[in-house]
């Protein structure tokens, strides 16, 4: 018989521990991996928002930027006019 002293019993009971044991570290390492899978999507989706938002930050910078110098040279026409009419206005007070 195979079970013939009490160690026989103690070896089947360690053998059946020690596959608990790997069976529950498995499963432990699965569930670790999956976890951190989930982890790196989320950063990758993160980084993906993060580089739109930048790039649209810049889209606006660059448009603000061409509004800037489209708005000065008006600016510039504006002041050239103005003082074209102060001057007109001058000389028809003065004739």
């Amino acid at each position: 018989m195979y079970l013939s002293t009490s160690k026989d019993i103690l070896f089947i009971v360690l053998a059946f521990a020690v596959l608990w044991l790997a069976i529950f570290l498995s499963w432990t390492l699965y569930y670790l991996i999956c976890i951190l899978k989930d982890a790196r999507d989320t950063v990758h989706g993160i980084r993906k928002a993060a580089d739109a938002i930048e790039g649209a930050a810049d889209r606006v910078k660059d448009k603000m930027g061409a509004f800037m110098n489209i708005a000065s040279i008006g600016a510039e026409g504006v002041k050239i006019f103005m003082d074209k009419m102060a001057t007109a206005k001058g000389k028809k007070k003065g004739k």
